[in-house]
C-alpha cells in the first residue's frame, strides 16, 4: 500500500512539473529567445536610439538660430497724445494784424498697428563649444551601445546559471529514482526476513523512514525546479505554462584548457575598459567646454522688420554682428578649469585601477573554473566508491552478515555520492559561464 501510494505521489509531481504540451527549450534556444525579449536588453536599445536622438539634436546647433516676433496692438485710447500750442492773431478796424494768447490743440494719433520682426543668427565661433558638445554626444551614444553589450553579456549568463541549476536539480531526481528502487528492493528484502523471524520488525520501519525522507527531498527538489522554470520562463520571455527545457547532458564537460584567453586579452576586450576610457575622453572634453565657456562667442545674422501703424507699411532688413566676451565669467572661470583637469586625473586612476582588478578577476574566474573541474573528478571517484559500496553492503545483508544501520548508511553515502557529482558539474558550468563573460 505504502509503495502504490508513492507512486501516485511520483506520478502527480511529475504531472505539475512538467507543463502540458511543453516547449523544450535548449539552452541556445533559451539564449536567443531571451536576447531577443528580454526587458533589461529591450531598454538597452531605446537607450541607444534617445542617445541617437541627443546626437541629432546637438548637430541643430550648427544651424542658424532662428526667432518671429509679431505684435498687433489695439488702444483704448491713442498711444500719443499731446497738444500743440498756436499764436493767436487778430485784426484791427484799420486791418492791421494784432497779437493774441497763444491757443492749444490737442493732437492724438496710433491707436492700433501691427509690428513683426523675423531675426536669423549663425554662430561663427562659440570657444569649441558647439563642435565639443557634438563630440560629448557621440560618446554617449558609444556608451549606450557598450552598456547594451554588457547587458547581452548579463543576460546570457543568467540563462546560463538557471538552465543548468535546472539541469543539476533534475538530475537529482533521476538520482533519487535509483535510490528509490534501491529502496524498494531492501524493504522487500526485510519483509522476508521479518516474515521469517530472522530481524524484528524495527528494522522495516527504519527503511520507510528512509524512503519518506526520499519522498521530502524529492518534494523540495520538485519545488526549487518548478521556481527555476518559472524564473528561466522569465528572463526568456516564454510563456509559463508551456516552457520547460529539453534534456541537457552535463556529466561529461570540456577540460578547461578548451576555454582559456589570455588574460591580457581578456582585458583589453572588456567593455569596462572602454567604459572607463570613454569616461577620459567625456572629462577632456569637459575641459575644452569649460574653457570655451571663457572665450568670446562670434555670430552674424540678419532681421526682417515689418511694421503697420498709422495704415502705413513699413520694412527694413538689417544686418546683424554680435561679440559676446564673458568677462564676469573669467573670475570663477579658472577655478572650473583646474577642476575639470583634476576630473581627467581622476578618470585616468579609474581606468587604471579597473584594469588591474578586472585582470586580478579574471584570474581568479580560471582558478575556480579549474578547482569546479577539479571537484567533479573527486565527484566521480566518491560515486565508483560508493555505488561500490553499496553493491557489497547489499549482498552482504542479503546473507545477514551485516545489520540495516550499515545498509542505511551505504544507501546515503550513495545518495550523497550522486547527488554532489551532479552539483559539481552544475557549478563547473556555472562557472564556466562566467569565465566565458569575463574573457569574451
Amino acid at each position: 500500500m505504502r509503495k502504490t501510494f508513492r507512486y501516485i505521489f511520483m506520478l502527480q509531481a511529475c504531472m505539475w512539473l512538467l507543463p502540458i504540451h511543453a516547449q523544450q527549450f535548449t539552452l541556445d534556444q533559451c539564449i536567443e529567445s531571451a536576447l531577443r525579449n528580454n526587458a533589461d536588453l529591450k531598454n538597452a536599445r531605446l537607450d541607444i536610439n534617445m542617445a541617437a536622438e541627443q546626437v541629432a539634436s546637438a548637430r541643430t546647433n550648427y544651424f542658424p538660430q532662428v526667432s518671429a516676433m509679431g505684435v498687433g496692438f489695439v488702444g483704448a485710447k491713442d498711444l500719443m497724445r499731446s497738444t500743440m500750442e498756436i499764436p493767436g492773431m487778430d485784426l484791427t478796424p484799420l486791418g492791421m494784424p494784432i497779437a493774441t494768447p497763444p491757443s492749444s490743440y490737442p493732437i492724438s494719433m496710433i491707436k492700433k498697428g501691427v509690428v513683426a520682426n523675423l531675426t536669423a543668427m549663425q554662430p561663427l565661433y562659440a570657444g569649441g563649444q558647439i563642435v565639443n558638445g557634438n563630440k560629448l554626444a557621440d560618446l554617449q551614444q558609444e556608451v549606450k551601445q557598450l552598456q547594451l553589450e554588457m547587458t547581452e553579456k548579463d543576460v546570457r549568463q543568467n540563462v546560463q546559471n538557471y538552465y543548468w541549476q535546472l539541469v543539476g536539480l533534475r538530475g537529482n531526481i533521476t538520482t533519487l529514482d535509483a535510490v528509490d528502487k534501491q529502496l524498494d528492493e531492501v524493504h522487500r528484502l526485510t519483509e522476508n526476513f521479518v516474515k521469517a523471524g530472522v530481524i524484528n520488525r524495527n528494522d522495516l520501519l527504519r527503511v520507510e523512514l528512509k524512503q519518506q525522507e526520499m519522498q521530502s527531498q524529492r518534494l523540495s527538489l520538485n519545488n526549487g525546479i518548478e521556481m527555476l522554470r518559472l524564473l528561466l520562463a522569465q528572463l526568456v520571455g516564454a510563456e509559463f505554462s508551456s516552457f520547460d527545457i529539453a534534456p541537457a547532458d552535463m556529466l561529461q564537460p570540456q577540460s578547461p584548457d578548451t576555454y582559456f584567453v589570455s588574460p591580457d586579452q581578456a582585458v583589453a576586450n572588456r567593455e569596462e575598459v572602454a567604459l572607463t576610457a570613454q569616461s577620459v575622453r567625456a572629462n577632456e572634453l569637459q575641459v575644452k567646454m569649460t574653457h570655451g565657456k571663457n572665450l568670446p562667442s562670434v555670430a552674424v545674422g540678419a532681421a526682417a522688420m515689418y511694421m503697420n501703424v498709422m495704415d502705413q507699411n513699413q520694412g527694413n532688413l538689417v544686418g546683424l554682428a554680435t561679440v559676446s566676451i564673458p568677462i564676469s565669467s573669467w573670475w570663477g572661470g579658472s577655478h572650473d578649469l583646474k577642476r575639470a583637469r583634476m576630473a581627467v586625473e581622476q578618470s585616468r586612476n579609474t581606468m587604471t585601477d579597473v584594469q588591474q582588478k578586472l585582470h586580478i578577476d579574471i584570474l581568479n574566474a580560471w582558478n575556480q573554473l579549474n578547482e569546479a573541474y577539479a571537484q567533479i573528478e573527486i565527484a566521480r571517484k566518491s560515486v565508483v566508491q560508493a555505488d561500490e559500496n553499496l553493491r557489497l553492503n547489499t549482498d552482504q545483508y542479503r546473507v545477514g552478515a551485516i545489520g540495516m544501520t550499515d545498509l542505511l548508511d551505504a544507501v546515503t553515502l550513495y545518495t550523497q555520492s550522486h547527488s554532489n557529482l551532479v552539483s559539481a558539474c552544475a557549478n563547473y558550468q556555472n562557472k564556466l559561464a562566467d569565465y566565458q563573460r569575463k574573457t569574451k
